[in-house]
């Protein structure tokens, strides 16, 4: 039953990306990393994905399809822009706070993502111990690619917006990217420490099986609730900038 139950999720959020894929072919959004972000998302989120980005995350795509039909108004905004700061500038003008926060996690949680599938697959054929611990010698991995990736998404982000250097573009995308990080995986290991050690003690969970990965999504899920508020802090601080 949890073997039919994890086929489905799963097969879900490789159907519901392409769909996501599809339609961002046609309406790209404002920030290039953000397409990259939303077939990430919806690997894991399926649904909900689907449900978050026609609510309110292809809007931002459909508003700048509408600003280039008007060029005259274009240029009007992109000459008011200039004086503005980094966080008004992002697209979040008239997008409510809670959205501008879901988005700035799911942009972190998109390197997660890309970092725990191709940790996973990796450790599965080449393991790596900590202390004896494959366990966590696997998160250790995982968590330092996925700081990695997510510094350079932060990283692309703010060099998009911004002609700075490439030095202080790295240290602002660290300062942004490591405690959202941090919380995320706090949320993914604490939901995996209860996989192995409780719901699977006695059954070996493998990584190359439809209930391992669809626990990872439940895991995801769970890194993201714990990484919202901790955006909507950094947020509020000014060390990220809300989308």
């Amino acid at each position: 039953m949890l073997t039919t139950i994890s086929l489905f999720f799963i097969c879900s959020g490789f159907v519901i990306a392409l769909i996501i894929a599809n339609d961002l072919v046609q309406n790209r959004q404002s920030m290039k990393i953000m397409n990259v972000v939303w077939v990430l998302t919806a690997l894991w989120a399926s649904y909900l994905a689907l449900w978050a980005y026609f609510k309110f995350g292809m809007e931002a795509a459909q508003q700048d399809d509408n600003k280039d039909m008007d060029m005259e108004a274009d240029m009007k905004m992109d000459m008011s822009m200039k004086d503005m700061p980094m966080s008004m500038s992002m697209g979040n003008m008239n997008r409510p706070h809670w959205q501008s926060i879901a988005l700035s996690a799911l942009h972190c949680g998109a390197g997660c993502t890309l970092a725990d599938i191709i940790g996973e697959w990796f450790t599965c054929y080449f393991p790596i111990s900590i202390g004896g611990s494959m366990i966590i010698g696997n998160w250790v991995f995982d968590f330092i690619l996925a700081l990695i990736i997510g510094v350079y998404f932060q990283f692309y982000a703010i060099r998009e917006m911004e002609k700075i250097s490439v030095s202080a573009g790295l240290g602002r995308a660290f300062k942004a990217d490591f405690f959202s990080l941090l919380s995320w995986q706090v949320g993914m290991y604490g939901w995996m420490a209860i996989v192995y050690f409780v719901i699977f003690r006695d059954i070996p969970l493998e990584k190359d099986t439809w209930t391992f990965w669809f626990m990872m999504q439940i895991a995801m899920l769970i890194g993201f609730v714990c990484a919202y508020p901790m955006n909507a802090l950094l947020i509020r601080l000014g060390v990220k900038k809300g989308m």
